[in-house]
Formats: structure tokens, C-alpha cells, sequence
């Protein structure tokens, strides 16, 4: 009798252990989480920043902001494509053109802030602007210069003797 007691005290200890396990995990709330995909932007028309969001609410209120390299703070909400609005998963993406943030926004790192509807932050992420590169300028032919002729070959120099 020892030994099935033994056995008994065991397997019921285990069945415990299992048991609080399953409560306590039902019982952990997810912590929110915010990732950028695309971390480092060129300040240009038509750039975008894909992100995502993870452990939120459902259908939780979530703001987006933005703090540049020269402090200057933005909501950007408005812009986001679609909207982010926690799915039933709690999971979130969207995606933002910066298009109309080009001539405001400093090249330099900056921060992208998750935050409830009350400002609480939730999650944030770095972000870096990083200038487009400068149109070459046209150069001006020298006067005097022959000018090139689109399609024409150029002509082969010949020595002369002396």
C-alpha cells in the first residue's frame, strides 16, 4: 500500500501543477508589442513605413506618433493605411506614406510611439529619415564646344605629321 500511495500522491501533484499552469496562463494578459518592418526611410514623395502591432486589445484605440530628429511631435494616425484597429488576435498593421511629411521632417533618427487614448505608451520603435540624394545639376556645355548629337558617333581623332 505504500507504493500506490506513493503513486497516488504523485499523479495527484502533477494534475495540480498542470491545473495552476493552465489557470495562470489564462489569467497573463499580453504584453503589446510594436515593430517597424522598414526602419530606415528616404525623405522622398512616395515613401512609406510598413508597421505592425501585437498583444493589443481587441479593437483598442491606438494613436501613433511621431517625435523627428528635431523634436518636433506629429500625430500620424490620420495618414495610417488602414487604420489601426486591433483584430480580435489583438494584432494590428498599417502602412504610412510620408508624402505629405517630407518638407517638415529633419533627416536624423527619430521615434515612433504606440499609445492608448490616453497617452499611455504601449510600444515604440526607432526610425530613421535619411535625406534623398541631390539632383546632379545640368552642366553647361563649354562655348565654342561642338554640341553632341543624339545617336552620332563620335569622331575618331587623327594624327597629323609634321
Amino acid at each position: 500500500m505504500n507504493r500506490n500511495f506513493k503513486l497516488a500522491l504523485i499523479s495527484g501533484s502533477v494534475a495540480l501543477g498542470v491545473m495552476g499552469c493552465a489557470g495562470q496562463q489564462s489569467a497573463m494578459k499580453s504584453t503589446p508589442s510594436f515593430v517597424l518592418t522598414t526602419p530606415v526611410v528616404e525623405l522622398r514623395p512616395g515613401g512609406k513605413v510598413a508597421m505592425y502591432g501585437t498583444g493589443f486589445a481587441p479593437k483598442q484605440e491606438v494613436m501613433l506618433l511621431l517625435k523627428d530628429a528635431g523634436g518636433g511631435m506629429s500625430s500620424i494616425g490620420g495618414v495610417l493605411k488602414p487604420v489601426p484597429v486591433p483584430n480580435q488576435d489583438g494584432a494590428w498593421a498599417a502602412e504610412w506614406d510620408i508624402s505629405s511629411y517630407v518638407r517638415v521632417i529633419r533627416p536624423g533618427t527619430g521615434m515612433l510611439t504606440v499609445a492608448d487614448k490616453d497617452f499611455k505608451t504601449l510600444g515604440q520603435a526607432p526610425i530613421v529619415f535619411v535625406a534623398a540624394p541631390a539632383k546632379p545639376a545640368p552642366q553647361a556645355a563649354a562655348k565654342g564646344a561642338p554640341k553632341a548629337v543624339p545617336g552620332a558617333r563620335p569622331a575618331a581623332a587623327t594624327a597629323t605629321k609634321r
